[in-house]
């Protein structure tokens, strides 16, 4: 047991403790209630502040849609554009990456082929099922 339990507990039994003396001592119970008077009504415990370069704090934008837009080539010139923490975020949002191998990774370049392949993965997912592309335009019948 780690030493910040032990303590809770101890705590917790002390309190315990004095709330069944308070119910059986009425002496007691009014000298508590003296003590108590002067603490505050009520305590918040401050919430651990976000860091300034939160996932929740960035714009990330649609990968997806880009590619199929920019092309391949042009889609990696374009990730390059953006700093780590957003190539993490997109990672992170898009799931590009369930092993999280890429969390300890610092260099954009890593990231950059990482989402490019995720991307164009994603893509072609199910392609396979559909029908050919068509080059001919005149092949309706009569």
């Amino acid at each position: 047991m780690q030493p910040g339990q032990k303590l809770t507990r101890a705590l917790r039994a002390l309190v315990e403790l004095v709330e069944d003396e308070a119910a059986r001592n009425p002496a007691f119970a009014q000298r508590l209630e003296a003590v108590i008077a002067d603490l505050p009504a009520g305590t918040t415990t401050k919430k651990p502040s976000k860091s300034k370069d939160s996932a929740e704090d960035i714009e990330i934008p649609d990968v997806l849609k880009a590619f199929q837009e920019k092309g391949e080539s042009e889609f990696r010139f374009w990730l390059r554009d953006f700093d780590i923490t957003t190539l993490k975020a997109i990672v992170k949002t898009n799931g590009f990456d369930p092993g999280k191998n890429s969390q300890r990774w610092t260099e954009p370049d890593k990231f950059t082929a990482l989402i490019t392949e995720q991307t164009a993965a994603r893509l072609r997912r199910g392609s396979s099922f559909l029908p050919p592309k068509s080059t001919d335009s005149d092949t309706s019948e009569s």
